[in-house]
């Protein structure tokens, strides 16, 4: 996971860089009365600031969308990637791409030993309704929901922007395998937890590494997915990813796959 936290040094540069090129209104201020408490996941740790992914429902921002803290006091907490954090803040809100807030206090909720996932709190049985109301991207086995995480991951990831989508999937048995997928404003990341899934093999937590994200679109059905080569066509893309028999087989991760409105 070495290379995850080096690469995600560059996201508060980015994010700074951002406030200055977007036009005021984009970096304007959400204030509400009272101060607020928010659960987050790191994503990396800089001296006056930490980069994270919003855990759980809150009534400041949504599920999982990133989110930059300041915090003069950062790198004394020693965090460490994936660790999920509880943040006491004035509940103004910087509106900028992706928000920024100040921390007044910062407590730790739950370390996570070997860096990711942050997946602990989640149950080992976890239906489908329940993945769907906390505000995950799901596939069911007859079913999808909150498809429009997909669309804000791909939207802010094109554009160079910091971004995080937590996908849970369902086995044939109902078992749930939760995956992490992280644009750090250069690379993709995706890890997965099959922990759950009672056939899965003896490697239960998986990360793999891409450069690209791109789409599959034909006969209504749309593939959203990660690789190492850039605007691959359809027709490479059925041969060489949807075929698993093809010799020259290439290694992706499809976040999504949907069937869209003609």
């Amino acid at each position: 996971m070495k290379s995850i936290t080096l690469s995600l040094q560059k996201i508060f540069l980015l994010t700074l860089l951002l406030c200055l090129v977007i036009p005021a209104s984009g970096c304007r201020k959400s204030e509400v009365a009272a101060d607020k408490t928010l659960r987050a996941i790191v994503l990396s740790v800089h001296e006056e600031s930490i980069m994270t992914a919003v855990s759980g429902k809150n009534d400041v921002l949504t599920p999982f969308e990133p989110v930059s803290v300041h915090y003069k006091d950062a790198k004394e907490l020693k965090l460490q990637l994936g660790t999920v954090i509880e943040i006491l803040f004035d509940g103004t809100v910087m509106e900028s791409y992706p928000p920024q807030i100040s921390a007044k206090k910062i407590k730790v909720i739950e370390e996570v030993a070997d860096n990711w996932p942050p997946t602990k709190e989640i149950p080992e049985e976890y239906p489908y309704e329940s993945a769907k109301a906390d505000g995950l991207y799901v596939e069911g086995l007859k079913e999808t929901a909150n498809i429009e995480l997909v669309d804000r991951f791909l939207d802010y990831s094109t554009q160079g922007i910091t971004a995080y989508l937590r996908k849970v999937s369902y086995t044939i048995e109902g078992d749930p395998i939760i995956t992490d997928v992280i644009h750090d404003g250069s690379k993709y990341y995706a890890v997965t937890d099959a922990s759950r899934d009672a056939y899965a093999s003896k490697e239960k937590f998986i990360t793999k590494e891409y450069s690209y994200i791109n789409t599959y679109e034909k006969d209504n059905r749309r593939i959203v997915y990660l690789a190492d080569r850039k605007d691959i066509n359809p027709e490479d893309f059925e041969e060489l990813v949807l075929n698993p028999d093809s010799e020259n087989h290439m290694d992706a991760f499809i976040l999504a796959d949907n069937m869209i409105s003609p």
